[in-house]
């Protein structure tokens, strides 16, 4: 592979996990407007986000073994294509109940491209060269929840909260584009039974049992309790507690994103010269410190936009080192299952982000406590995870 196909194998791998942001950080602005538009409450549109995101859970286990028995590119595309259909469908909804439910299918949808795209590296690159373009990857895609905020609230105030959801689709043309003419079938077999229920659950045992995929597993879901942790207690840390108004918030949210694309950039430039095991070695030990002193600063009652905001951005660029190498690792003995293995670690790592999701909320006292305790607890559990799991295997070349 050259230098230029890398780049253009990069840059659509990039693209595909962006409908995940883009249908859950870009409709941010539409709860106020959609609301008087269907004569209801916030509180009644505001289920649309519990929707999409229940459909993302959904297609997190569906679209790795759909793209193990067809092949790669056309379930890419066919999700895709539903995708556009349904953002479309979304603009035109009649009723709240209606968008609830639409907003289910777009979530659905919308995983395809995470999904695939895994398997798409798993297929063409081994473990060490896999965590370096995975690392690109991510860094391509933390593009979308930078902007997609602001581009959203622009839509709304400007032309509407239909507009939110043409540009959704668009912008699912245009990946689709990207497919079609810059990525080829990177799946050489064919698994005839690995759609099926019965297959789906015989591959998905298979890889419980390997040991491998569960402490690779294990140790990425802490991590990405912490993320999850940080979206839900931001709002209550930043805008409740510190007052923060809405344009300043938007702000302080794109700034550890931008960190968060700088160190992807720079680890998948690095990541072949220091390995999979100072990778997540790194990554685990800035993230424990992060938390850490996240925890501490509330604790001590020093609270404000720095002390808030600087742990997170030690931990998403820690996230930038433990992310790609745990994927990697994760799907590494899985050549012929790697859609399987794909869905799984997805539909992991985001139930543990539900489940912190779900403490932050049910902690909830209107300070930053519950999401600094949370966030401790998480990455500290990532770190005893490389120790006493991801550790032993690497040292002993048994991953």
């Amino acid at each position: 592979m050259t230098g230029r196909q890398y780049a253009l194998l990069a840059a659509i791998l990039g693209l595909l996990p962006m409908m995940l942001p883009l249908s859950v950080d870009g409709s941010l602005a539409i709860v106020p407007a959609a609301a008087p538009y269907f004569g209801v409450s916030v509180s009644a549109v505001q289920f649309s986000f519990s929707a999409v995101v229940l459909g993302i859970a959904v297609g997190q286990l569906v679209y790795g073994p759909l793209s193990d028995r067809f092949g790669r590119k056309p379930v890419i595309l066919a999700g895709i294509a539903m995708y556009v259909a349904v953002s479309l469908a979304c603009s035109a909804a009649a009723s709240v109940e209606a968008l609830i439910g639409l907003r289910f299918l777009q979530g659905f949808f919308a995983c395809s491209g995470i999904i695939v795209a895994r398997a798409v590296i798993r297929d063409l690159f081994d473990r060490e060269d896999g965590a370096r373009l995975f690392a690109l990857m991510m860094g391509i895609h933390g593009i979308m929840p930078t902007l997609a905020p602001g581009v959203g609230g622009w839509l709304t105030a400007t032309y509407g909260w239909q507009a939110v959801f043409y540009a959704m689709a668009l912008f699912g043309m245009f990946i689709a584009a990207a497919v079609i003419f810059g990525l080829r079938e990177s799946s050489a077999e064919r698994r005839p039974g690995a759609a099926s229920i019965k297959g789906t659950l015989r591959s998905f045992r298979t890889i419980l049992r390997d040991r491998t995929f569960r402490a690779f597993a294990i140790c990425a879901c802490c991590m990405y309790g912490a993320l999850m942790a940080y979206f839900a207690g931001a709002p209550v840390g930043l805008i409740q507690y510190l007052g923060l108004e809405p344009a300043v918030f938007g702000v302080a949210m794109a700034v550890p994103m931008v960190a968060y694309i700088a160190a992807q950039i720079a680890v998948a430039r690095v990541a072949p010269r220091i390995g999979m095991q100072r990778m997540i070695r790194t990554g685990v030990s800035l993230a424990s410190i992060a938390g850490i002193g996240m925890l501490f600063f509330v604790l001590a009652g020093i609270v404000n936009l720095y002390t808030l905001i600087g742990p997170v951005v030690l931990m998403l660029v820690s996230l930038s080192f433990v992310t790609p190498a745990t994927t990697a690792g994760a799907m590494s003995p899985f050549g012929q299952m790697a859609g399987a293995a794909s869905s799984l670690l997805g539909f992991i790592q985001f139930a543990a982000g539900a489940a912190a999701t779900a403490v932050v909320g049910l902690l909830n006292d209107g300070t930053p406590l519950p999401m600094a305790a949370v966030i401790c607890a998480s990455t500290l559990g990532s770190f005893v995870a490389w120790r006493t799991l991801v550790r032993p295997l690497l040292r002993g070349g048994a991953a």
